[in-house]
């Protein structure tokens, strides 16, 4: 198989990153206003249990997978076999998940009250089997992970306007969203054909030597689960659907912003696990650093920009229904730095040198602590306090994973960039803020006119500071240019 380039890979999960951003902001707001509140409340709850389900019943392979296929990907016969074994595991662990979720129903009165919302969640996991997103994360096909999920997402798109016409038409709208996510499923499985044989010798499996490493993995996105899927779930029991739907909306941006962030980090955790099983510590300390950079870059401007915006970012995604949320959705901003940066401290450090417990102490720590807030804040103060619990959380986890690879970190942190990037955003911030308090724009129009503003003041200061980040992509883009 061909294995692209870094540049290549980046280029694609870029797009994909903005086909999973642009999509939801057409969907979203259209399903916000039609479902409203306590609809759309209801579909999250049950995504959350789906989301929840599949993580149980993956067992760490969304991050030991891509590992493991990135090592073996240059022999048939062992990729073969690594992913037969993979897939058995993950069997087990959905009929197992869905096995406890079908007996739960007995006992949990929102299960049984929405009895077809239950069902998509239970065919959702048992699909999810299939999905193998790890194995092209691992072959770092992400030319065909993008054209796929393009594809569905229109397919999608075009059923929600069809179909989603009133707030009775959430079972729907979660048979569309079901539909998108098993359609991948499906064709991953299918096209999987092109790159290994599932007629394997019976003999040579041998799913032991996973147990380990995939438990530790599991039990670390278990815990990172708790603080990204568990607080909803938890919301839904002590506040109501309405607050979920309150809380959705501050997640939906965050997540959106978050995966335009994180979208470098999904290319180089293949990468830079190929590296540290050649021994290439040069090259893997190089791609630290310039991700460092990237990641500063970006989501410094982005968290300070939209606290600004909050009110009108949840008037336009939400609607008026969901002005409530502007205070969780300030609360949540904050972590598109925390999570941003404890991506390279987890993601592209501590998981590519196999150290694996390590990342779990520091992700069960954050999860711990949103556990034991959620239980005493949600009931008194309901989404803000899930907002206030997950940023306390996150930024636990992330001042841990930091401690467990501070070398790496101080050897590639620099130090002049990062104040650069502040400095730039704190200047772009004052700016904007005098505009917003000079004009009276709608939301749509102010978001669309600020931004402008903020970008360009923020990009002109860094070229006046002389920023060396910002200098070497604007010395790409010319030479891109030139080639063209």
């Amino acid at each position: 198989m061909k294995i692209h380039s870094v540049k290549y890979n980046a280029l694609f999960n870029v797009i994909y990153t903005l086909s999973n951003i642009i999509f939801p902001l057409i969907t979203f707001p259209y399903v916000s206003r039609v479902l409203m509140a306590t609809g759309n409340g209801k579909v999250n709850f049950f995504t959350s249990i789906a989301t929840y389900g599949t993580t149980i019943a993956g067992l760490g392979l969304s991050t030991y997978g891509i590992r493991a296929v990135a090592k073996v990907r240059e022999n048939r016969k062992k990729l073969s076999e690594l992913t037969v074994e993979l897939l058995v595991i993950n069997f087990i662990g959905s009929v197992v998940v869905l096995g406890v979720l079908i007996i739960s129903a007995f006992f949990v009165k929102e299960f049984r009250t929405e009895l077809a919302l239950f069902t998509i969640t239970c065919v959702t996991i048992l699909l999810s089997v299939i999905g193998m997103n790890w194995f092209y994360s691992g072959l770092e096909q992400y030319d065909y992970i993008t054209r796929r999920s393009i594809i569905f997402k229109l397919i999608s798109l075009i059923l929600v306007f069809i179909f989603v016409k009133t707030k009775d038409d959430y079972v729907a709208y979660a048979l569309i969203t079901m539909f998108s996510t098993v359609g991948s499923y499906v064709f991953n499985f299918i096209y999987s054909r092109k790159f290994i044989e599932y007629r394997i010798d019976v003999k040579s499996i041998n799913m032991i030597r996973h147990v380990k490493p995939t438990l530790l993995l599991f039990s670390s996105i278990l815990a990172v689960s708790v603080y990204t899927n568990l607080d909803t779930i938890m919301l839904g029991f002590f506040s109501g659907n309405r607050a979920v739907g309150l809380y959705t909306v501050a997640v939906k941006i965050k997540w959106l912003l978050l995966m335009l962030i994180n979208a470098l980090s999904a290319v180089l955790l293949p990468r830079l696990s190929k590296h540290v099983e050649d021994g290439n510590l040069g090259s893997f300390n190089k791609i630290i650093k310039q991700s460092m950079e990237m990641i500063l870059f970006i989501s410094i401007p982005l968290t300070f920009f939209f606290i600004i915006m909050a009110k009108e970012t949840v008037l336009v995604i939400g609607g008026r229904d969901y002005k409530q949320a502007t205070l969780c959705m300030v609360i949540l901003m904050p972590i598109l730095i925390v999570s941003g940066f404890s991506n390279i401290t987890g993601n592209q450090v501590l998981i590519p040198l196999g150290r694996d417990k390590a990342f779990l102490y520091a992700v069960s720590t954050g999860a711990v602590l949103n556990l034991i807030l959620n239980i005493f804040v949600l009931p008194k103060y309901g989404a803000n306090g899930a907002a206030v619990d997950t940023l306390l959380a996150e930024f636990l986890q992330m001042a841990i994973q930091a401690m467990f690879c501070r070398k790496i970190i101080k050897n590639n942190f620099k130090l002049k960039s990062f104040l650069q990037f502040i400095g730039a955003t704190v200047i772009a911030s004052v700016a904007i803020i005098v505009i917003k308090a000079l004009f009276d724009f709608s939301p749509v129009v102010g978001i669309i006119i600020l931004s402008i503003v903020f970008a360009s003041i923020y990009l002109v200061v860094l070229i006046i500071s002389k920023n060396n980040f910002f200098s070497s992509i604007l010395r790409e883009f010319r030479r891109y240019l030139k080639v063209l």
